[in-house]
């Protein structure tokens, strides 16, 4: 077994985000046994965590996290961003605010991250919205 790097723990972070965001079920309950399907499927270590992390803070701090993405977000809802925009900017959000990274890192992550499972417009939208934190 070897160290998963960072920017992979955030693709199944967005993946655990995206799924229970889609089922409407963004509960502990739901994200945590999400978390042990991923650590049950790829044989992690246990310093191979930090998307368990970054899921159950993000899932206890949601309601924070909507209202500072919906004050930065001109002309935009919660509701009407595109699932893996919002939960993007969710975590990026969480992990500047936790000051789990430096803000730049987590904003290059972000706009990665939006570029690679997002749209077309992804990238400038979130990197736009995380401009004005």
């Amino acid at each position: 077994m070897s160290k998963t790097t960072r920017h992979q723990q955030r693709i199944w972070t967005l993946q655990i985000l995206y799924s229970i965001d889609l089922k409407n079920s963004f509960t502990l309950e739901k994200a945590k046994k999400e978390c042990e399907n991923i650590k049950e499927r790829n044989q992690l270590l246990e310093d191979d965590y930090y998307f368990e992390k970054l899921v159950t803070g993000i899932v206890n701090k949601k309601e924070v996290l909507d209202n500072y993405i919906s004050e930065k977000s001109v002309n935009w809802t919660i509701k009407r961003m595109a699932v893996v925009d919002r939960n993007i900017l969710r975590m990026a959000l969480y992990e500047m605010e936790e000051e789990l990274v430096p803000v730049g890192v987590a904003i290059n992550e972000a706009v990665e991250l939006a570029k690679e499972y997002g749209d077309d417009n992804s990238s400038g939208f979130i990197n736009g919205i995380l401009a004005r934190t």
